[in-house]
């Protein structure tokens, strides 16, 4: 149901309005009114409306000053003015400012049911248009995601038709442009997540953004372009891109396997390589010394371990491994720059 705001100070207006039998017949719901124009900016503030019936001569903010302000507070709803034959002129100057129609007063049961008609179609078409953007934008989306998980740069063309669709969805509102990117972001992030479920625990901050805080839409470019390389390298590091690859296999089995004592003998037997092959290829791609890598995962274990809330010290260094808790304790400190207990604290 659309819902509707009529607006009017004569009770006896929005009294006839509101015994109209056919509203919901016609898809439309009366969810509020006001007595002026100001009372009815207030209530739009608060809550989104389809429809506006509003009279046009009314004290303290008349139609055509109601209409002004509603567009500068850039409100998407649908404006019908209310007339008499004796302000015909404002209703006019209304119409060159954006209104949908007008009725002139009196009016009857039936001449509203028309009205009604006109704007339902109106609202209806105006519906799957933005539905149909929404389509293309997530369509985009997911031609996007395929693209990074596959390891390969994003197309120009497809980011370009992300910043059309965007815009025109949001009729170019840089703010807003700026939630729906960070949205996107995320939702790429969750996506590549939801393949590498191991992932989240080495690189639980996949991305540091926010895209509304661009002033222009070519530096809103810039950023999003930024964000998407980082992903982009975070895949071409760990190869996610490459299902049966030796970096991708490893770094799950370590995640995996953090409370073990994990060693490259292990890991030489899981993937049918030489360690010593492993240790080099494992250093060039992603720029970690195996032993500091697990010590990592290890260290961001312990921080879960500690969070938890439910082991002792000396519980989480047995948990992972380390048979001395002051070895275990150096080590965190390192990584953190916190010693266990003063971890806790900071919680």
């Amino acid at each position: 149901m659309y819902k509707v705001l009529i607006i009017d100070d004569d009770k006896s207006t929005r009294y006839l309005l509101k015994r109209f039998k056919k509203w919901e017949a016609h898809g439309f719901i009366i969810k509020d009114e006001a007595a002026d124009g100001k009372e009815a900016l207030r209530k739009l503030k608060a809550f989104p409306f389809d429809l506006i019936i509003t009279d046009i001569e009314m004290p303290g903010l008349n139609g055509i000053e109601f209409l002004q302000e509603l567009k500068s507070m850039k409100k998407q709803a649908c404006v019908i003015f209310l007339s008499t034959h004796s302000n015909f002129e404002y209703a006019k100057q209304g119409i060159r400012l954006g209104v949908f129609d007008y009725m002139v007063k009196p009016f009857d049961d039936h001449s509203l049911g028309e009205t009604l008609a006109r704007v339902k179609a109106y609202l209806d078409k105006e519906y799957l248009q933005r539905t149909k953007k929404l389509y293309y934008f997530r369509e985009s989306e997911r031609k996007l995601a395929a693209c990074l998980l596959s390891g390969s740069d994003p197309d120009h063309g497809l980011l370009e038709s992300i910043f059309v669709e965007t815009a025109e969805m949001l009729e170019n509102n840089l703010y807003k442009t700026g939630i729906l990117l960070n949205t996107m972001l995320a939702n790429l992030r969750e996506k590549i997540y939801a393949a590498n479920p191991w992932l989240e625990k080495i690189e639980d901050d996949m991305l540091a953004y926010d895209l509304t805080q661009a002033q222009s839409i070519s530096e809103l470019k810039q950023k999003f372009q930024v964000c998407l390389n980082a992903l982009l390298e975070i895949i071409k590091k760990y190869e996610l891109h490459q299902p049966g690859s030796i970096i991708r296999r490893t770094c799950a089995y370590v995640v995996n396997h953090v409370e073990q004592d994990i060693t490259l003998k292990m890991i030489a037997v899981e993937v049918h390589f030489s360690k010593d092959y492993i240790g080099k290829l494992f250093k060039r791609k992603t720029g970690y010394n195996f032993n500091e890598y697990v010590t990592k995962i290890k260290m961001e274990h312990a921080k879960h371990l500690i969070r938890s809330g439910a082991f002792k010290n000396y519980e989480v260094s047995e948990k992972l491994g380390y048979s001395k808790p002051d070895y275990f304790s150096r080590l965190f400190k390192k990584y953190t720059g916190y010693t266990p207990a003063e971890f806790k604290k900071i919680l």
